[in-house]
């Protein structure tokens, strides 16, 4: 076993020894689509013309065939075994699950086995290499006859699934082409082109962990060669040797994201550029389906220095965002472009918002304290947030449902001790003064890295490797989600892997999301698919949404459906990470600016008024809005009070103009008026001046309330009242409706 494994490596290290680019099954695929009419007339003689391999002319000289590559990506059949295949008896292949530490591709399918451990499996007897979805399909003879290997039965053109092309380039280094570029070993399968990263030593190996995704079935992916004026700082006898691939970043108007590619020589260039368009034409004439989920769209640009510290957010309402940054929590009105400080200058680590509650849940200050903030808060008033007792040090927070009848509420908050334990306090979320109740504790000797609320009312524990499951209304012992029969069970154990989530699915069914995979259990903890999420590069922070896990890493976000564990989508957007925990609000590094950015689901009601993001001009284009915010001070309704008089300081009382002090004599000549400044109460009304004086001096003195009209009382902190303020492009529109009191309290059962 070990001899053929060992084999396989060193057959897979002449991966680095071929020339710059070469062709796989794309040659013979573009020849059967030249006749739809004969392509369905020799259906298998045309199939077995793109396996066995063959050329395409182009202008600068011909592409090698296949069985290169095909040797390549498959494991090294020793003489011996080739013999065995001729003999009566045969074996059956002994398939074990192996992580490989350099870009693998299936034996069967040709394709890539991406992620970063458990990738495939490996036949200990032959070598034979395959996903673990292939497996079912791979010929049970052990080893597999040469003719089969040769020809690979799991290649699907019509639908991308097999290596198309591959080969070297090269990219820009981090700072654009004037820093100079840097190799990388790119393959072309599936419809998608993974980058990989090599040094420059002549014998490394690529490492398994993808660079950069770029996505053909994106809507903007487009391939050309470039100008003089596209790479000004590069080399002018390296540009007749650069192409670009153009995918979408920013839905419109905005940036597409750009990557420039290197050739060895011009030819190879042309190579490149003749196969990724012939590919995406097939692709495009196949009609396959859209798997498009999500959508990236800029809320605010870089305009806004808040941006710079965000740490976390959540959405109010569609014309209103919470931001949490460094400097303290701000509450950002999109339709009026104004922003206004929420309490004191806390730094916001993380934020959850209970909107059935009216109730938003920070953690916060320097000591992580636990504080719930009243929605009114972020009108103005002045709302004391409520401190959570015992919740120093808070390292993991969520917030969820556990009854529905009455609809109730749980704040659960683990705080890490000494010596790597754990203390998780769980609270109810009342409509008391408090609006919070101590419920129960749990003691746990490991440190926490995730909790969830399940919908039956349970808590779900990450911890190193595992996921533990507690029943926070009786004592019943807990259990783990990873049973030892799982074949997981084993690999996990021999490291500690954090637990990053846990997500619930139909018939009893759960995704185990770990920081190197996500794998599929039951609820014993048994493993419920053979499959599992391969993540193509290390992920810096994940979400879920919508039946979907976000996975982030530096270079781009990775969507997977999760109820088939198909990869669906990528969005080339670097540098980003989720503000809250569903990732609809997200930042991002751009041109080395921070950009707060929506990410939309084209299935869902937005969750945004759209009419924030994208106008239109006087000719129907889409434009990009300008927006510039105003910050707003202290309290909103004191400012908007049209009397200007300080609930601190008394109004004078019997004032009246005695003589002028001071330069000139011109303001002597004046009729000046005497105030009657005493305060009303609610019963009393507002009398006018005398009649004489109001003629006199009518256009110098604000408009009087009319004879009968109530004057609003003065109290010491009045309620803010939302008045109609004009938009940014100068439109009047309403704001929306804004909670201020405490909602009503529900009967308990």
């Amino acid at each position: 076993a070990s001899s053929g494994i060992s084999s396989f490596l060193r057959r897979h290290v002449k991966v680095l020894e071929r020339p710059s680019s070469q062709m796989s099954y794309l040659d013979q695929f573009l020849k059967e689509t030249n006749s739809s009419q004969q392509q369905v007339q020799q259906t298998h003689s045309t199939r077995l013309l793109y396996l066995e391999g063959g050329s395409i002319e182009s202008e600068e000289g011909d592409i090698e065939d296949n069985r290169a590559s095909i040797a390549s990506s498959k494991s090294n059949l020793s003489e011996l075994s080739i013999h065995e295949a001729h003999s009566p008896k045969h074996k059956a292949h002994q398939f074990l699950v192996r992580t490989f530490s350099t870009p693998t591709k299936c034996s069967h399918c040709t394709s890539l086995m991406v992620g970063l451990m458990r990738q495939g499996m490996v036949c200990e007897t032959c070598g034979f290499t395959c996903h673990t979805a292939c497996c079912p399909h791979v010929p049970s003879i052990c080893p597999v006859p040469p003719d089969q290997t040769k020809r690979p039965l799991g290649i699907d053109p019509t639908r991308g699934i097999g290596t198309a092309y591959e080969g070297y380039v090269k990219v820009p280094k981090q700072g654009g082409v004037k820093k100079g570029w840097v190799r990388q070993f790119v393959v072309v399968c599936d419809f998608k082109l993974f980058l990989y990263d090599i040094s420059a030593d002549r014998n490394a190996l690529p490492s398994v962990h993808v660079t950069q995704v770029l996505d053909m079935r994106d809507p903007q992916f487009n391939v050309n060669t470039v100008k003089d004026s596209d790479v000004i700082h590069a080399n002018k006898k390296d540009i007749p040797c650069i192409f670009k691939i153009t995918t979408s970043f920013l839905e419109p108007p905005g940036p597409r994201n750009v990557t420039l590619m290197l050739a060895d020589t011009e030819g190879e260039k042309n190579k490149w550029v003749v196969a990724l368009s012939e590919l995406h034409r097939i692709m495009k004439r196949n009609n396959l389906p859209s798997t498009t989920v999500l959508v990236a769209r800029e809320l605010i640009d870089s305009s806004l220095a808040l941006l710079r510290s965000a740490l976390s957010a959540t959405i109010i309402d569609p014309d209103r965002i919470v931001l949490g940054t460094e400097e303290g929590l701000f509450c950002v009105d999109l339709d009026r472009s104004e922003i206004a400080r929420v309490g004191e200058g806390k730094k916001i680590y993380q934020m959850e918002y209970i909107s059935e509650e009216h109730l938003l849940v920070v953690v916060c200050g320097k000591q992580r304290h636990v504080r719930l903030v009243p929605i009114r808060a972020l009108d103005g008033d002045d709302t004391e947030w409520i401190k959570v007792a015992e919740s120093k040090g808070c390292s993991v927070l969520t917030v969820g449902p556990v009854m529905k009848a009455p609809l109730t509420f749980f704040l659960c908050v683990a705080v890490k001790k000494q010596q790597n334990t754990t203390t998780i306090m769980i609270y109810e979320v009342t409509r008391t003064r408090s609006r919070h109740n101590r419920f129960k504790d749990l003691q746990l000797n490991v440190p926490v890295h995730s909790m969830q609320l399940l919908s039956d009312g349970r808590l779900c524990v990450g911890s190193p490797s595992t996921f533990m499951v507690y029943n926070l209304h009786d004592d019943s012992h807990p259990f783990s989600l990873i049973h030892q029969e799982n074949p997981l069970y084993n690999t996990l154990s021999c490291s500690a892997v954090d637990a990053l989530r846990v997500i619930e699915l139909p018939r009893n069914e759960y995704l185990l999301v770990f920081a190197t995979l996500a794998a599929y259990v039951d609820r014993q903890g048994r493993r419920s698919r053979d499959r599992e999420i391969m993540y193509p590069a290390v992920p810096v922070a994940l979400s879920y949404r919508d039946g979907h896990l976000i996975v982030y890493s530096e270079t781009h976000i990775d969507v997977f459906y999760c109820a088939t564990g198909e990869w669906v989508q990528t969005l080339n957007v670097k540098r980003a990470k989720p503000l809250n925990e569903a990732g609809s609000l997200s930042v991002c590094i751009l041109y080395d600016y921070v950009h707060l950015l929506y990410l939309s689901n084209i299935y869902q009601r937005e969750l945004i008024n759209l009419d924030n993001i994208i106008t239109q001009d006087r000719e129907g284009r889409v434009q990009k809005p300008r927006r510039r915010f105003s910050l707003r001070e202290g309290n909103k309704s004191q400012r908007l009070n049209t009397d200007r008089r300080s609930k601190l300081i008394s109004a004078p009382t019997n004032f009246n103009h005695i003589s002028h002090m001071g330069p000139g004599d011109g303001i002597q000549n004046q009729k000046l008026i005497d105030l009657t400044t005493n305060l009303v109460d609610s019963g009393e009304q507002v009398v006018g001046h005398h009649h004489q004086q109001q003629q006199r001096v009518q256009k110098l003195i604000p408009l009087q309330l009319k004879h009968g009209e109530r004057k609003r009382p003065e109290i010491s902190n009045p309620t803010p009242i939302k008045p109609t303020f004009p938009a940014y492009n100068g439109a009047k529109r309403s704001a929306p409706p804004r909670p201020r009191d405490l909602p009503p309290a529900l009967p308990r059962l």
